[in-house]
């Protein structure tokens, strides 16, 4: 039934994809007209940072959905609880799975083929790199191409669907659990995410080792999502 229920969602797959598709060639058509008319021998190499993000905004999107409203379609098909969750879970971790593969597919093409590019408009001779410091990738010369590394960091890689598909399951378990009261939750949380990094980033020399922020944030989000299952396994769904 797993099978079935991702060939039911292959809309969900490609909207995905021409979400970071899109997101990858609008980046690369601005590049590629910023270095034909106003070039000054520098660009930047981003989409290693942005799709890994985008792919957040994703995966929580649709972790969300899938937990707010798939799983009482699930439960009322007749399916048990248990199996809806799991299934459940499972639709979303492929969605999740899908977003970062991809991304990291169109992070490599970048890298692979977008130096080239950019010289052949740019009429460059060489290209250098720089990421935490200078690296010369060739032999540099007064014509060569600097180009910018922006990527998100291995660790990033995994946390980003990890963390993102815990939030969306229990953002859609709080709609399931509270109805329109809970898009005020919904809400404050994302006055939260949007706003405390700014207030933190104001009383970072007053702050203790933000590792243990990082982990106590950490800890306090899987607790939230062992309550989001703990609720969705025992939740009243309607007729």
């Amino acid at each position: 039934m797993y099978f079935k229920l991702l060939r039911s969602s292959w809309d969900d797959f490609a909207l995905c994809a021409g979400v970071l598709a899109g997101f990858f060639l609008v980046a690369h058509i601005v590049t590629a007209v910023v270095l034909a008319f106003f070039s000054d021998g520098t660009s930047l190499m981003i989409s290693g940072m942005i799709l890994p993000i985008v792919s957040a905004f994703l995966i929580l999107i649709y972790s969300l959905s899938y937990s707010g409203f798939q799983f009482s379609h699930l439960v009322r098909l007749g399916c048990t609880r248990r199996r809806s969750l799991a299934l459940t879970l499972g639709a979303a971790a492929a969605v999740a799975l899908f977003c970062m593969l991809l991304s990291a597919l169109l992070a490599w093409l970048e890298l692979s083929l977008a130096p080239s590019l950019w010289q052949a408009i740019t009429g460059c001779d060489g290209v250098y790199y720089g990421r935490d410091g200078w690296v010369a990738l060739d032999n540099v010369s007064p014509n060569a191409l600097f180009v910018e590394l922006f990527v998100m960091p291995l660790w990033g890689w995994f946390v980003i669907p990890l963390a993102t598909m815990a939030a969306g399951v229990l953002c859609g378990t709080i709609l399931h659990r509270f109805g329109k009261k809970g898009m005020w939750a919904l809400w404050a949380l994302w006055m939260s995410v949007c706003f405390v990094p700014q207030i933190l980033d104001s009383y970072l020399d007053r702050l203790p080792d933000l590792t243990l922020l990082g982990i106590g944030s950490g800890a306090a989000l899987v607790l939230a999502f062992g309550w989001a299952v703990w609720y969705l396994l025992r939740a009243p769904v309607p007729e």
